[in-house]
């Protein structure tokens, strides 16, 4: 499971996350506090809110043609989600 904090003057909530999955996903469902979607090379992925962090659990599979298209769809939502682009997530995770 990963965790990503949230921007601090970042404004999402329970029902934005359902809704913005539903966008980038297609699908979603509820399952106690988590929000379950897949597509592509995810089978699974789970997520909830966490204080003012975001819990991100995955699965994948072996569909190698939609690898690329998977991983630009999680970018997207986890920027979209959490504020932070991939440049500066990485940046995050290397001050660590």
């Amino acid at each position: 499971m990963r965790e990503y904090p949230i921007k601090k003057n970042h404004r999402i909530d329970d029902e934005m996350l359902h809704s913005l999955m539903k966008e980038i996903f297609g699908n979603v469902s509820r399952e106690g506090d988590f929000h379950v979607s897949s597509y592509g090379s995810l089978d699974v992925i789970r997520v909830k809110f966490s204080g003012k962090n975001l819990l991100v659990e995955t699965s994948s599979n072996n569909k190698k043609e939609l690898y690329q298209e998977t991983i630009s769809r999680y970018n997207n939502f986890i920027e979209r989600a959490t504020g932070y682009s991939a440049k500066e997530r990485k940046k995050l995770l290397t001050k660590i």
